[in-house]
């Protein structure tokens, strides 16, 4: 079998100066080297241009053939046509970049593979870079794996002249359950690199090759220990960023001979080390007795982020998506009107936005899903499964947070913030500097997650808290149950203002307004040895009830106020704090709405 060598070069000199002097070293040199330089593409690179250029008429140590082109055809178009004007003489190739710097022993492994595998048809290339995987090697100098590497790699002219440029070879992959799991298992961002082919962010011609082979399910060799180095991860090439991701050491020991097997399959640690640096786990992912089989709804980043943990703790039996077809990793793509065709013990809803969350909860538990069987993602992984406890789907849909002993019930995004807010960033966390014991006015305490941190500090003897809309009220009641129930927390369904009102809002319902002074005077006088701690929070009206207390003489009586404050000029709230005798600041002044906590001075 004739096989032939070939270095594809354009303006790097010093990295073409050290793959042509390793080369030149080698124990096994090319049977015939031909060398391609691409046209100059701009006088920008006109100097480093000749420099190789001249480096490259310079190579004697075997007999060569230069092919220096009169324009340039960029890297893709260099590198295709390169490869097929030697296939018209030559069985096999061995290819070299500029940047890709071969160990001693590098052309006699090459040769030695494309010889043993000429006639195997499952073995579609041979590389002698070896990925920085971790792998144990056995008898064995090769391993098979289906992804190939355009670094030192080499084919046969047969298998070669199959492939083609075909815009519709990944749609045809991604709708074959077996071929989507080797896609998955060895080219998990071979899908984004072609769809920026497509549109033309990249100019990679392996991307077509690769799928080529990926679609055939074939076989690519490797080494264990890597016979090449690429050293162009640096910057210095037009398609290649900054990265020591993909860097290995270079295999000094020589063999004259390597362990080749007869028959080579893909094992499946292989796989499952593969999976970790470009691969899928759940395409490595194995069926056993000890895991849970689940789905997984969304298909995103918050997902792949989270791919490998889901699978060492679960089996994925399909996934969930609104807008996603075919296969993932051998597995089927679904609507929800499918979920009923499955086994599993739960549904993991992989989605970042709460509210999103919520209405997929809803609608899942509509179409008759037990809500045990739904779980957060959000409570297993990320920044909030650091903080929050439990995330649980109660069985009407809306989600219960659990801040250690604490449970709080929500319904949207903004409660689920509210929450977050109250018990993660201690917002109503305060201090009084004196043996008293207080009591705590919570207006507008909505879902009651603030009267729940009020009442859980244990300098607070009681809470009277008011929430004006009938639907928060009655989360609130259920949040503030078991304090109800001991007396510790009163809680009433009405607004506090500074005067009797009923007003209407949109909707139609009615929200009855008592006068400040008039429900907390009797309150006040009930408990004269407190400290009195007012939380404002509602909706506007902290100006009129500020106003009111004050008038009344109640402000005074008041040790702490803790309000929002919306930064819009409200200086009449300032003046009726000063004239009280207290003073402020704001917990964040670097957002549109903070925390005022004003002090009696």
């Amino acid at each position: 079998m004739n096989i032939a060598t070939v270095l594809f070069t354009y303006n790097r000199s010093d990295h073409t100066r050290k793959v042509l002097e390793a080369l030149s070293q080698n124990t096994v040199l090319p049977d015939k080297f031909y060398i391609f330089q691409d046209g100059l593409k701009s006088e920008e690179h006109r100097a480093e241009w000749e420099k190789v250029n001249l480096l490259i008429r310079e190579v004697n140590f075997c007999p060569i053939e230069l092919n220096v082109s009169k324009y340039n055809k960029g890297l893709a178009n260099s590198i295709v046509s390169g490869v097929n004007y030697v296939f018209e003489k030559y069985d096999a190739v061995i290819v070299l970049e500029d940047d890709c710097v071969p160990a001693a022993d590098f052309i006699n492994f090459m040769q030695q593979c494309l010889k043993k595998y000429r006639e195997d048809k499952r073995v579609y290339s041979v590389t002698g870079y070896g990925w920085p995987i971790e792998l144990s090697g056995n008898q064995y100098d090769v391993y098979g794996c289906g992804r190939i590497s355009t670094w030192g790699w080499g084919t046969w002219k047969d298998r070669w002249e199959q492939r083609e440029v075909d815009s519709g070879i990944l749609e045809r992959i991604k709708n074959d359950q077996s071929k989507s799991r080797y896609l998955a298992m060895w080219g998990n961002d071979c899908e984004q690199m072609f769809l920026d082919r497509i549109i033309g962010c990249n100019n990679s011609w392996a991307i077509y090759w690769g799928l080529y082979v990926i679609e055939n399910k074939g076989i690519c060799i490797n080494p264990y220990k890597s016979l090449i180095q690429n050293i162009g991860m640096d910057g210095s090439g037009t398609h290649s960023g900054i990265t020591d991701r993909y860097w290995v050491e270079l295999e000094e020991e020589l063999q004259s001979e390597f362990a080749l097997p007869d028959h080579i399959d893909i094992l499946h640690t292989v796989e499952v080390a593969f999976a970790d640096f470009l691969g899928s786990h759940t395409a490595a992912n194995t069926d056993e007795l000890s895991k849970q089989h689940i789905l997984i709804y969304g298909m995103g980043n918050f997902f792949y982020q989270y791919e490998k943990e889901i699978n060492d703790s679960y089996y994925i039996e399909a996934f969930v998506d609104r807008y996603k077809n075919g296969w993932y990793a051998g597995k089927k793509v679904i609507r929800m009107n499918q979920i009923s065709e499955y086994n599993y013990g739960k549904i993991m809803i992989m989605v970042q936005d709460i509210q999103q969350c919520i209405c997929i909860v809803k609608e899942l538990i509509e179409r008759g899903i037990d809500a045990e069987k739904i779980v957060l993602g959000q409570n297993c992984y990320g920044e909030l499964s650091k903080s929050i406890d439990q995330i649980i789907v109660v069985s009407d849909g809306n989600l219960m947070l659990k801040f250690g002993e604490i449970s709080i019930k929500v319904r949207s995004s903004d409660e689920f913030k509210s929450a977050c807010t109250i018990f993660l960033n201690q917002i109503y966390n305060y201090s009084v500097n004196n043996l008293m014991r207080d009591i705590i006015f919570d207006i507008g305490m909505n879902i009651g997650d603030s009267t729940v941190f009020f009442a859980n500090q244990d300098h607070v003897d009681k809470v009277y808290a008011y929430e004006p809309y009938k639907e928060p009220f009655s989360v609130a009641e259920e949040n503030l149950g078991k304090y109800i129930c001991t007396g510790k927390v009163e809680i009433a369904n009405y607004g506090i203002s500074n005067k009797n009102t009923i007003r209407t809002i949109e909707g139609g319902e009615q929200i009855v307004g008592k006068r400040v002074t008039e429900i907390f005077e009797p309150i006040i006088a009930s408990f004269p040895n407190h400290n009195m701690i007012l939380k404002l929070n509602c909706e506007g009206d902290e100006e009129g009830i500020l106003q009111d207390l004050l008038h009344s003489k109640l402000l005074e009586k008041m040790k702490l106020i803790m309000m929002e404050w919306h930064h819009k000029g409200n200086d009449t709230i300032l003046d009726y704090l000063r004239e009280a005798g207290f003073s402020w600041w704001c917990i964040d002044k670097s957002k549109n709405i903070s925390i005022v906590h004003a002090y009696k001075n």
